[in-house]
Formats: structure tokens, sequence, C-alpha cells
């Protein structure tokens, strides 16, 4: 039978390649995502390489009313594998960024993810089958100077995926967390942290994508794709908190100067 995924914030960067990867396996996709005209673009290019199932449904996470009743109506069909990617990230001075877009990166971050999984949770339980990939990041190891918010929202997908693998593992539904370095997307669209800020290389998705799926495929509790992207994590996980966290302040804080600089310059 033919397992089916569903993924959000599936019309770039990470989601896209998820989306690309489990089409190659054989798996019939729903991809979820704001921007309709990039899903109808990734839906043709899918069915150019091979006949399949692909439905797009453009849907703003952030409203909850639509959340909810996308959500009513996915939960209906089998899904064998929940992809929970959709993110924003911010970088700057806390006090200095828009505080709507703060809470509406919480919103999208965590009250969304938690919805997606709420819903779809109950029938990978009665049929004791399933899995959850959930997208954190390295920056959910630690504080994050500059970054504060989104290492927040991180730092909860990863615990609170963490509880819910041990919760499901009794039913048979595997959980695996994704944490990311500085990989080659839309920082806005899948809030990654940006290379050119932190003035190292950026991972490339379709070996991010490709280590998470071996990584559930080995039942993995999470990964950290990529050589740079482990090394820039040893910190946050072996440090203590205050200390790591100054060495990222320092890490970072050339890259707020040339990222004000930039927008200086734009103005």
């Amino acid at each position: 039978m033919t397992q089916h995924a569903l993924i959000t914030g599936a019309s770039s960067g990470i989601g896209a390649e998820f989306a690309r990867q489990l089409y190659a396996r054989g798996y019939a996709l729903t991809l979820v995502a704001r921007r309709k005209g990039l899903l109808e673009e990734l839906k043709s290019d899918l069915l150019r390489q091979a006949s399949g199932d692909v439905n797009v449904c453009a849907v703003d996470l952030l409203d909850r009313t639509a959340r909810r009743q996308f959500l009513q109506d996915v939960s209906a069909r089998k899904i064998d594998l929940l992809i929970n990617n959709a993110g924003r990230g911010s970088f700057g001075y806390f006090e200095e960024l828009s505080i709507d877009q703060e809470l509406a990166m919480l919103e999208l971050n965590v009250a969304a993810t938690l919805d997606v999984a709420h819903a779809i949770i109950p029938q990978m339980k009665s049929r004791r089958a399933g899995a959850i990939i959930s997208l954190s990041s390295v920056a959910g190891f630690q504080p994050l100077p500059y970054m504060s918010t989104y290492a927040a929202t991180k730092a909860f997908n990863f615990h609170h995926s963490i509880a819910l693998r041990e919760e499901l593992r009794p039913f048979g539904v595997k959980v695996l967390i994704v944490c990311p370095g500085p990989t080659a997307t839309e920082f806005g669209g899948v809030a990654r942290v940006p290379g050119e800020f932190t003035g190292v290389g950026r991972d490339a998705v379709e070996m991010v994508v490709a280590r998470s799926l071996s990584a559930l495929e080995s039942d993995s509790g999470f990964v950290i794709p990529g050589v740079r992207s482990w090394l820039m994590s040893v910190a946050g996980r072996l440090l203590p908190k205050v200390m790591s966290t100054r060495v990222a302040g320092w890490t970072l804080e050339p890259s707020l100067k040339q990222s004000q600089g930039h927008l200086r310059e734009a103005k």
C-alpha cells in the first residue's frame, strides 16, 4: 500500500526537498504552505518525473481558524509520515524587532506545530504505526543572542518532540528530531540560521534531507546533519549555558553589525 506523507512548509527549502525525496520513494504527498504558486510548481515538477498522488493545500498556518479547518479535513486521510517543518526566524536586537513578527513566530513555530501533531497522532496510535519528523535546529541546544525568540522556539520543538518520542514509542510510532545548522534555504521561509550572516558555509539541503530519512529508518532520536553543524552544536550541548551563550554572542555580533550596515545602505 502506498505510504502518505503530510509536509508543512513544503513550498521551498527543506520541506520541498523532503517532497522530492519522498516522492522518489513512492510516497503520496500532501503539501502545505501559504504560497500556492510555488506548491503548484513543485507538484508539476514531481508529476513530470513520474505519475503519482500529489495534493497541494494553500493554508496560512498562522490563521488558527484556517489551520483547524485544514487539520479537520486532512486528519480524515491516512497519514503515515508527518514532516512538521513550517517555521520562520528573526535576527537582531530583540527590542528592535517587530513584536508582531516575534509573536507570529511563536504562533507558527510552536502553536502550529502542536496543532498539526495533535491532529495527526491519534490515527497513528490507533494503527500502532506511523512516524513524525520534527524540524528543530542546532539553535535549539542553547540560547542565542540576537536570535533569542527563534532559538527558544527551536528548544521547545526539540524538548516537546523528544518527550513525544517516549510517549509514542509503545504504540509503534517513531519520532525523529532534525537539528540542521546553516542550510542552503530561504531563511525567512524555513527559519534556518543564515550562512551569509554567520560567515560559515551552508549545508546542502539534499544532504540534510537524505540523512534525516536515513536517521528515521534507523529509529534515531535526533540527527544533526553534517559535520559542520554537529561541531556547531557541541558548545551548546556540553558547555554551561552561560558560557556557551556568551560564546554564541561573540560569534554572532559581527554578523549583527554587518546586517545593520546592509539595512542602513538600503535606506
